[in-house]
């Protein structure tokens, strides 16, 4: 199984992921984004605009840019 990994990116600061994660593909490294943001969110960090978590691949290649807003849904 293929390795990802899941920057963290909160403004200027950044928090990189050296360990990884096996997931069978890309669309689970995605779901597996989204999770950590969703996690990150409910802890209730502070953030500022434009957060969002960087999934790479092995080669260090981009995989996918899950943005904290597109999470954030707004109730009437």
């Amino acid at each position: 199984m293929p390795r990802f990994f899941f920057h963290f990116q909160d403004g200027p600061a950044r928090l990189t992921d050296e360990e990884g994660v096996r997931l069978p593909d890309a669309e689970a490294a995605w779901y597996q984004g989204v999770r950590s943001a969703r996690e990150v969110m409910v802890k209730g960090v502070p953030l500022h605009p434009g957060c969002w978590i960087h999934v790479e691949d092995e080669k260090g290649e981009p995989v996918w840019d899950v943005p904290f807003e597109d999470l954030i849904r707004v109730g009437v």
